[in-house]
Order: C-alpha cells, then structure tokens, then sequence
C-alpha cells in the first residue's frame, strides 16, 4: 500500500493515496460509505474508487510536463463537488474551489465520516495542501538555482544523499562571522538563544541551521538554468545556435513586447481608457476582462512588502547610480530591428524617457563547471548579482537591514515594544514614516481599532520620498 501522508490538526491528519489495498479494507470502507446515504455520484464511495485509481499528479520531470493547478473533472468533483466542476475550466486554479478551503459556506454537510480523512472537508483540506506541494517541489526542482555555491552539491549529491534531500550547506553557514560563537554547537551550526527568539538586523538566522540564508549580502539565485543566463554572451555553442544575435537584455524591446502581447483589445475603447475606466462616470465604463472570484486585500500589502525589496537592494549611499533605457526604442519587422516612431509610440503607450539604475554586477569572471551523468554544468551563473538586504519578508523596509536603517525606527518611550506612532489627526489616525534616499514608507493605522488603512509606499508606486 503506497500512501502519502500530510500533517494537519482538527483530526484531518492524513490524506491516503492507495495504489494496493486490501479487499477486507475496500469491503469494510465500502459499508462506511454506504451507510452515509450518498447517491452513486456524489458518494463518498465514488471518490474513493477515484483516488485508488492512482489518479494523481506526480512531480514533473521536465518544465513542460509540471503541474499547472488543474485536475481532471472527476477528482475536482470529488475534492470540491460541483462548486469545484463549474470553474474548472476557468484559468485560475482548482484547489480555491475544493472542500473546507475557503469560509464557512466551503465546509460539506455533517455526514457519518466527516471526522475521518475520508470525508469530504478533510479530502478538500488535504487535496489543496498536496497540490500547493507539488507546484513547490517542482518550482524548486525546475526553478531555482542557487549562486552561492551549493548548486553542485544538489546536483551530485553529498555523502551518499541526494541533494534535492540535503538540509545542511556549508555555504550557508558562518564560520568567520562575528556570530559564529553564538550558534556552534559542535560540528554543526545551531541557531540558538536570542538569535532565533527575535528578529536579526541582517536577516541571519532564519534558517537555524543554515544562519547565512536570505541574509544581507548574499547572491541572488536564477529562476533558469545558469547557461541559458545572458545569451547575449554566446558563450555556448547551443545558445548562439539557439539565439544568434537575436537575444540581449533590450533585445527584443521588453517595452514594446509587453504592449502587443498583455494589451487587451478593448470592443468600447472609449469606455475603458485603457483600463483606467471613466472616472467621471464610473457606471458607464466598460472593459473587457474577466474577473477574479475573489480579491484578498492582504495580498495587496503583502505585494508592497515584496516590490520594495525588489527595486530597493543596493546600498544607500549610491547617490549617484549609472542609468540605463528600458525600451521604447525598437521593434521587429520583417526580421530586423527598425526604429518606433513618434506614431508607432503614441499607439503602443510604451515610455521611451523612463530610465532605471544599472545593476551593479557581482562577478563576472568565467564561472566553474563540472561533469554529472556525462552532462556539463556551470557552478553559477556567468554574472552575479548581491542583495544588500534581507532576502525575508521580515518588513526590513520597515525595521532595516544594517545599522544606519535599523536607527530610523524608533521606539515608544512608554513603551520599548511599540514603534513611535505620530499622531496626523486628532482622534482619527496615527502614522509613522520612514525616510530612505530610495523610498518613503506611510504607515497609516485607524485609532480606532489599530488596522492599518494605507499601504507602503514604494518606487513602484511613483510616490518615493
């Protein structure tokens, strides 16, 4: 019998995939689920002959074979019944629709084994888990390739282990640190004591036993493999036959590209305004897109969170940075690249005036290979870039990543927990903003019940400080 297994409290503790079972099993399961009183569709009974039909995503081995978050009707019927059939064809994902994964109202009907993982909530509970895996394991498995070192070891393996299953790296580790006393403990290192009771300035120690991970001035990882990196570069035989000249950071013209590809036609242009509506008669717009079921604000702040990490990584002291055009320029015709014209602009709406920092390059010096199965590999990517903050959602916009950042927050005098809240309106808001050079954060938070109304702000709003 070869089950997977996924933890999870209010007695939902496992999700069974059967590929053998015993005849006693399915017989005395079989009685179970009859005596619920389901129809022969609906039925328990139904939906576990489903599962033992090895029905069931296995982590891809290639990109175009991964899971893309659609199952098929039978077993989306019966992990969310109808609810989770109807959208099934729609773009978003199918777990949202599963049992118990959403509010009360996604919660099945008290039946005779709802308290088992054989019931429908847990099913829905345990099937939305296991399908979050699975695009995990995979993202990390075909998306991401790490800089610092340790990608030939999770290739090769270390030891006699895998490396996909290896939880320890040297390279994340702190031998010459200031640190390091505070988290040896023998031979391995141990995040322990303050370190991991409270939040750390430079974003060490998130990992116990990794402390250099998502830290301050570590390399950033590649989403493709390193030798598709920089084409532009040709260093390999396949990517120049592959590409030629075709390929370069503003080649094809990303601005251009974006414009012609995620435009939407509109079939009333004049009621979208190019999907700002019309603001004057907002009853009247009409734009042609299809609508999210559902909109989680926290994800909205959540995003700000990230996009300020994004844009904000270098030091602050670079007063002076390098700029660099972003497209607007170019487009292909007839196999060459030819100038836009003012027209050609005006149509498109790309920018040709926006500029941005150029990235301050690492080491570009002729990455390292070596050999596995009798395929080449590079040790990283043939550029490198470094994060000068944290890598964490630990709101480091907010309480810094050094010293100098770390001192614009300051503390309540009545109470060292609290940040200092300034009041802006007597008996409405309080609020606390932070300065950088790159970006002003506005913390706006009701006095009422302490919810915060604003969001941060960041470069990517246009509103920086």
């Amino acid at each position: 019998m070869d089950i997977f297994f996924h933890a999870r409290s209010n007695d939902y503790l496992i999700y069974p995939y059967f590929r053998y079972c015993h005849s006693s099993l399915l017989s005395a399961m079989a009685g179970l689920l009859l005596l619920s009183g389901c129809n022969t569709w609906d039925s328990d009974l139904s939906c576990f002959e489903t599962l033992l039909q090895v029905d069931i995503q296995h982590v891809a081995q290639t990109r175009e074979q991964r899971f893309l978050g659609k199952v098929p009707e039978k077993r989306a019927h019966c992990l969310g019944g109808d609810r989770a059939v109807t959208p099934n064809q729609s773009p978003w994902l199918d777990w949202p629709n599963f049992w118990a994964t959403g509010n009360g109202s996604s919660l099945f009907p008290l039946i005779l084994l709802d308290g088992t993982f054989f019931g429908p909530n847990a099913r829905g509970i345990n099937g939305a888990l296991y399908e979050l895996e699975l695009q995990r394991i995979e993202l990390i498995k075909l998306n991401l390739f790490d800089n610092s070192g340790t990608y030939q070891a999770y290739i090769t393996g270390r030891d006699g282990k895998a490396g996909p299953v290896l939880q320890v790296w040297p390279e994340m580790q702190l031998p010459t640190h200031l640190n390091y006393q505070d988290v040896k403990s023998g031979q391995e290192q141990v995040c322990r004591g303050d370190l991991i009771r409270f939040r750390t300035v430079t974003g060490i120690c998130n990992d116990i036993y990794n402390p250099l991970m998502g830290s301050t001035h570590q390399l950033f990882a590649r989403n493709v493999q390193f030798d598709t990196t920089f084409p532009d570069l040709g260093l390999h035989e396949l990517t120049r036959n592959r590409h030629g000249e075709r390929l370069a950071l503003l080649k094809p013209d990303p601005q251009v590209i974006s414009r012609k590809i995620l435009t939407r036609m509109q079939s009333h242009p004049d009621k979208c305004q190019n999907g700002y509506g019309l603001l004057n008669s907002p009853e009247e717009a009409e734009c042609d897109y299809k609508k999210a079921p559902t909109f989680n604000v926290l994800a909205a702040f959540w995003i700000q969170f990230m996009t300020h990490d994004w844009f904000s990584h270098v030091d602050e002291e670079s007063s002076q940075p390098e700029w660099m055009k972003v497209g607007c320029a170019t487009q292909r015709v007839e196999n060459s690249e030819q100038p836009l014209t003012a027209e050609e602009i005006t149509q498109l709406g790309c920018r040709p005036s926006d500029r941005i920092n150029v990235a301050p390059v690492a080491d570009d010096t002729p990455p390292e290979s070596f050999m596995h199965n009798d395929q080449t590999y590079l040790t990283r990517a043939p550029k490198t870039t470094r994060n000068h903050v944290t890598a964490w959602w630990d709101a480091s916009q907010l309480y810094g990543y050094d010293e100098r950042s770390s001192q614009r927050v300051q503390r309540n005098p009545r109470d060292p927990a609290k940040i200092l809240l300034v009041p802006v309106r007597e008996g409405e808001v309080r609020a606390i903003r932070l300065d950088t050079c790159r970006s002003s954060t506005l913390a706006i938070i009701s006095s009422q019940n302490g919810q915060v109304r604003n969001l941060p702000l960041s470069p990517i709003t246009g509103l920086s400080g």
